[in-house]
């Protein structure tokens, strides 16, 4: 019996049209997540956006994003704004340098920050707020429980890319896991001391895996969850990387053909420690030898997923198709 593994299925990823502002490649959305059944999208420099110096983020209900996978509209999906108080939240942070991150569980969101200090070391930083829909949606920050997180990779441009919610803390995870370059990657907790008022952080071991993580959904009933995993071929400290799950699973054809790396890899919170799932990781098709940048993502109920780009190749919401069942 041949030893050689066969090419691996990969899946399609179908593009779902935005107007503007959210088709511009300035939009560089850094985040999704669901709030209710609004999808939230998150850009990482809001302020491009806007006409002031004033930040939005943007938000699209969820029966017009089934309308349009369902066929029963066509037309590219508009977004609502959300105003974003961000009182003194860009002096409170030494060098700003975007919003990654972002998750929401009832009238709370978490948003993960990156910023540089004065050293220009990079760093990064989650901070609650508080989300309010109406005739005007806004979300207020609430930069009193700002909790840093120190750099794990020392690289530059890395930071925490992906948070989900567990009960009442968040979690957040570093963009570069390589042990080449993290000798030991972690995933930090910061949760509410309700004794004193003020946020604990602590941290809880995360697989070891080349490539990026740049941003994850929520938790299921299983304390499951999927995460971006993405490797970009310009990406110095890829090369040469052990990829044991290309090695367990197989690459799909476009993975063989480009140098770039799209998948969706699925975890499991236990109560001390992150573990990969015994499954195969779901490789997305890539069409072109850039490759995308997926910096969001979030579950569409049994169906799928819903990705977004950065800039790279430009602004993109995606469509996988998946069940679980």
């Amino acid at each position: 019996m041949s030893s050689r593994i066969l090419a691996a299925p990969e899946t399609a990823v179908r593009i779902i049209p935005l107007s503007p502002p959210l088709d511009q490649a300035d939009a560089e959305i850094s985040g999704l997540t669901w709030c209710g059944d609004k999808l939230i999208l998150m850009p990482q420099y809001p302020r491009r956006l806007s006409d002031t110096k004033q930040s939005y983020f943007y938000y699209i209900d969820k029966q017009r994003i089934d309308d349009f996978l369902d066929g029963k509209s066509s037309a590219p999906l508009a977004a609502k704004k959300i105003l974003i108080n961000e009182r003194d939240l860009r002096k409170t942070v030494a060098i700003f340098d975007g919003f990654e991150a972002i998750a929401c569980q009832d009238d709370t969101v978490w948003l993960s920050i990156e910023a540089i200090n004065y050293l220009g070391t990079y760093q990064s930083f989650v901070v609650p707020g508080t989300i309010r829909f109406s005739a005007n949606a806004s979300i207020t920050i609430d930069q009193t429980r700002l909790t840093k997180l120190e750099t794990q990779s020392n690289m530059r441009n890395m930071g925490d890319e992906a948070i989900f919610i567990d009960g009442q803390s968040v979690v957040a995870i570093h963009e570069v896991n390589d042990p080449r370059v993290n000798a030991k990657p972690t995933a930090r907790r910061v949760e509410l001391d309700t004794n004193r008022k003020t946020d604990a952080l602590r941290s809880i071991p995360f697989p070891a895996l080349p490539y990026r993580i740049t941003d994850a959904t929520a938790l299921d009933a299983q304390n499951r969850f999927w995460a971006i995993n993405y490797k970009y071929s310009g990406d110095t400290f890829n090369r040469d990387a052990t990829d044991r799950l290309a090695d367990k699973y197989g690459q799909g054809q476009s993975h063989k053909k480009y140098d770039n790396v799209e998948r969706l890899v699925e975890f499991q919170l236990n109560e001390n420690r992150v573990e990969l799932v015994n499954s195969a990781p779901i490789q997305l098709e890539m069409i072109d030898v850039e490759g995308r940048n997926w910096e969001g993502l979030v579950r569409l109920d049994n169906r799928g997923f819903l990705l977004a780009t950065d800039k790279h190749p430009r602004t993109l919401l995606g469509y996988v198709p998946y069940s679980d069942q």
